[in-house]
């Protein structure tokens, strides 16, 4: 397969590990994406997304989500050295589709795309197939892909990232059969890649009834992210054996510009006109366009 720079192919881990220890961000500016052995970034629609950096200094950044738009998270290796990348939407396993272990817990992390040393891969949404992925899409959260397959959990609205650096240097990649038709090509990819996310997720009564919620209730104060359109992403299966516990964990939050506000992420609007005496004396401006 052909390789343009530093970029290839996605590559998705054979193998499974133990979980992370926590590690914090150093930069400060929102445009200067975290993370001092990966680095992590964000595009909505096409365009970088700032990050900003949780006011407590934990380390924490956040996004604002925008409702109907896509994202993707850019990966990029700062190493030397390859690593594997664990990576969680809505607390979910981003190529399997289902829990991650918690930060700082002794199980297994799930399935992981791998890096090369210095390399870069793009992540557009949750992967069906080693050929196709299902873009990223900020939704309501009642009609959330995790809240649509029963899978609801306290995460919501969190990308988590935990990264872990490789035992051996030994790579050896398996290259899946060409398949005789797409029926085909989804089943043995999900078996190739430890089980891929589900074909289409169908709403469920679980979680409390958020999705038959959703029907009645056109929007809501929280985003989560859904299940967007098909996107071409071809990946490979690669031999990865990683260190028992992440080397470095990183964590992105996401929430509309009204929640970031009310966070103390993003500045409050200056509202200190007195509106009662513009009105009073005629005042204030010319003729504006609706804001809706």
């Amino acid at each position: 397969m052909t390789m343009r720079g530093r970029w290839s192919l996605p590559l998705l881990v054979a193998g499974v590990c133990l979980l992370p220890a926590a590690a914090g961000a150093q930069e400060t500016s929102p445009w200067d994406g975290p993370g001092s052995l990966v680095r992590i970034s964000v595009e909505v629609d096409g365009r970088a997304a700032p990050l900003y950096a949780a006011p407590d200094g934990s380390g924490r950044r956040y996004l604002e989500a925008r409702q109907g738009s896509s994202y993707l998270v850019r990966l990029e290796n700062r190493t030397g050295q390859r690593l594997g990348v664990a990576l969680t939407v809505d607390g979910l396993n981003v190529i399997s589709g289902v829990e991650g272990a918690p930060p700082r817990a002794w199980g297994s992390p799930g399935r992981m795309y791998v890096l090369d040393p210095r390399g870069e891969t793009v992540v557009r949404g949750w992967r069906t197939s080693l050929n196709e992925t299902r873009r990223f899409t900020f939704v309501d959260e009642r009609v959330s892909y995790a809240v649509r397959t029963g899978q609801a959990n306290p995460k919501m609205g969190w990308i988590e990232l935990a990264v872990y650096r490789e035992r051996r240097p030994y790579v050896r990649r398996w290259l899946p059969l060409e398949p005789r038709n797409r029926d085909e090509a989804g089943r043995g990819a999900e078996n190739d890649a430890g089980g891929a996310s589900r074909s289409a997720p169908e709403a469920t009564a679980g979680a409390n009834g958020l999705a038959k919620d959703a029907a009645r209730r056109p929007h809501s104060a929280y985003p989560g992210t859904g299940w967007g359109s098909r996107d071409d992403d071809p990946a490979q299966v690669v031999s990865f054996d990683p260190e028992p516990a992440a080397a470095e964990t990183l964590i992105v939050r996401y929430e509309y510009a009204s929640a970031l506000r009310a966070l103390g992420i993003l500045p409050r609007p200056d509202y200190g006109r007195d509106r009662l005496r513009e009105r009073e004396r005629g005042e204030w401006g010319f003729a504006a366009p609706p804001a809706w």
